[in-house]
């Protein structure tokens, strides 16, 4: 083999090595841009953590009967606390879950001391507090 064949296969070697490189880079780019395809519903999920739009969940006015349980969490009756709904912002409401039959929606306020208090919202910025019984 003379020393021009050598140099040209010294260069094809390069030109199959870049050309190797590049392919293998775009099937990489290709395959992340498929999962992440295959994950957008997960990956573009938007929750929001607040009561700021959430529907009203009561279907009465629990304040008519004060005497009843309004709803059960983790198996234990919440009751009215005071019959005075609270005037909180719907920002500064925080979800905590729902109650037992998966119905209604409770908040708790950002800075709440005692956390038993759970609130149910009843209207745009008023909500009414729930308290376990001793």
């Amino acid at each position: 083999m003379n020393q021009e064949a050598s140099k040209e296969w010294h260069t094809e070697k390069w030109a199959y090595g870049i050309m190797g490189g590049f392919l293998s880079l775009t099937f990489l780019v290709a395959w992340t841009v498929w999962i992440d395809s295959q994950h957008r519903v997960n990956l573009e999920k938007i929750t929001e953590p607040t009561a700021v739009g959430d529907p009203v969940m009561l279907s009465l006015d629990p304040r008519d009967n004060l005497g009843r349980g309004v709803l059960n969490l983790k198996g234990q009756p919440y009751f009215l606390q005071t019959n005075e709904p609270v005037n909180l912002p719907e920002f500064d409401a925080l979800k905590i879950g729902k109650d037992d039959n998966r119905k209604i929606q409770l908040y708790q306020a950002r800075k709440q001391n005692d956390l038993r208090v759970v609130l149910v919202k009843i209207g745009p910025n008023k909500f009414l507090r729930l308290t376990p019984r001793p």
